[in-house]
């Protein structure tokens, strides 16, 4: 089991890859009472299409189906996994998102049965064409939930007119009609191909032994057999610069107007930088939060001036070859908003004593973070997904920071390719 330390942080990941090709990622904290275990698939709603190597043709399934097969694979011959969980006083729960499905487990005790339960029933595939049919019901009111929620309309509706190719554009759920077309043979297909030991991962953090833990584990996948570990190659769609469409207002239910203003950024941009992906996002993340954050110059003018309700959300997402960076808001005053806004756009910049105040706090944050034992696991997941492996050396990364790299990566974040988005009362005249 390979060992590796967390510098200045007195913390130590234990991780170790198993003949089937299952990554294990192991951090206790024994000033915890409780664990939290996940055990993941590098699968989410944008890989509609894909392939095993040794295939001649992609496979096509329904935008949702990884959300749709979350949904079933607590289905057990015996009954419903969750259920098997509360008996043993614990909680389970499982999410989706763009490139991941995640099953959780959070519990006091019984840890042997919590995780050896974890793994036998994301690995074992009972699902029929009833079961299928008879979960599209619930699955649909889901979508007509998410369909509904002013902040995922905000957000999907903004990707919609981002991007043309890209299937951010879509819910993680899927639409009605993507719900209503899956079919059995589209789950199989899915979980044969993602499901595999080979493209998952569990992450165990909190109070357990970490020994015992890789005993669990090797002891209950030499159980099991497996095919052999399939190359799977995801169909990628070449991603025009240009967006969609520059503007658009939609009548929904909300009271007061919100507004999404969104910047699609090329990667290519920052690949002259002499810097690491991890460094441009953390660089990143500094300046969105310096420039549109909670203590902010333009948060403090749109306050006063009683432009916006609350403050500004500011959010970025990486994807395959985009930087994309959200300014949300609520405002009786949309469009002094947006001018606003776009005038701010044109001067992103950063001082030096603001760099180092936003390291000390992001190094604080840091530290601080691994007392959660649910963040802690989130950002291994994060890492793995986002850059294939954990960033051990954050703090060392955090505190060389270097400003002039700093300006540079701030002159990159440009309105060029923008869109915006209003969200308008439905009774507004």
């Amino acid at each position: 089991m390979e060992k590796i330390k967390f510098p200045r942080v007195d913390e130590i990941l234990y991780k170790e890859t198993l003949p089937n090709g299952l990554e294990i990622y192991l951090i206790p904290n024994k000033n915890v009472k409780n664990f939290y275990m996940t055990f993941s698939t590098k699968f989410g709603s944008l890989y509609t299409e894909f392939k095993k190597a040794s295939s001649s043709s992609y496979t096509k399934i329904p935008d949702g189906v990884a959300h749709f097969l979350e949904h079933i694979t607590f289905k057990m011959p015996d009954g419903d996994a969750s259920d098997y969980f509360a008996n043993l006083g614990s909680e389970s729960n499982a999410y989706t998102s763009f490139k991941v499905t995640c099953y959780e487990v959070y519990g006091f005790d019984k840890f042997k049965e919590n995780l050896n339960y974890l793994l036998d029933f994301v690995q074992t595939p009972c699902y029929t064409a009833k079961m299928i049919e008879a979960e599209k019901g619930i699955i649909t009111e889901e979508v007509k939930m998410c369909e509904d929620n002013p902040l995922a309309l905000l957000s999907y509706s903004l990707y919609r007119n981002l991007f043309s190719k890209y299937k951010y554009t879509s819910f993680v759920c899927g639409n009605v009609n993507d719900v209503k077309s899956t079919t059995l043979k589209h789950i199989e297909s899915a979980y044969q191909t993602f499901y595999h030991p080979s493209n998952m991962f569990v992450i165990i953090t909190g109070n357990f032994n970490h020994e015992e833990a890789l005993a669990i584990i090797e002891e209950n996948q030499a159980k099991k057999k497996f095919d052999r570990a399939p190359e799977i190659k995801i169909k990628k769609s070449k991603e025009p610069n240009k967006v969609v469409k520059e503007y658009e207002e939609i009548p929904a239910n909300v009271e007061v107007e919100k507004v999404n203003i969104g910047l699609k950024i090329p990667l290519s941009n920052f690949s002259k930088l002499n810097i690491s992906n991890i460094e441009r996002d953390i660089l990143i993340n500094i300046i969105v939060n310096s420039n549109f954050g909670r203590t902010s110059e333009i948060k403090e003018q749109l306050t006063r001036g009683n432009i916006i309700t609350d403050g500004i959300v500011a959010s970025k997402y990486i994807t395959e070859d985009y930087l994309v960076i959200e300014l949300a808001a609520e405002t009786p005053y949309p469009q002094r908003y947006i001018s606003i806004m776009k005038e701010k756009l044109k001067n992103i910049t950063i001082t030096k004593e603001e760099l180092e105040r936003k390291k000390r706090v992001a190094i604080s944050n840091y530290i601080l973070s691994f007392d959660d034992i649910e963040e802690t696991s989130y950002n291994i997941q994060s890492d793995l997904i986002n850059y294939g492996e954990v960033n051990h050396d954050i703090y060392d990364i955090y505190n060389n920071l270097d400003y002039s790299k700093a300006i540079d990566v701030a002159k990159k974040i440009n309105d060029k390719n923008m869109a915006i988005v209003v969200l308008k009362p439905k009774n507004d005249k």
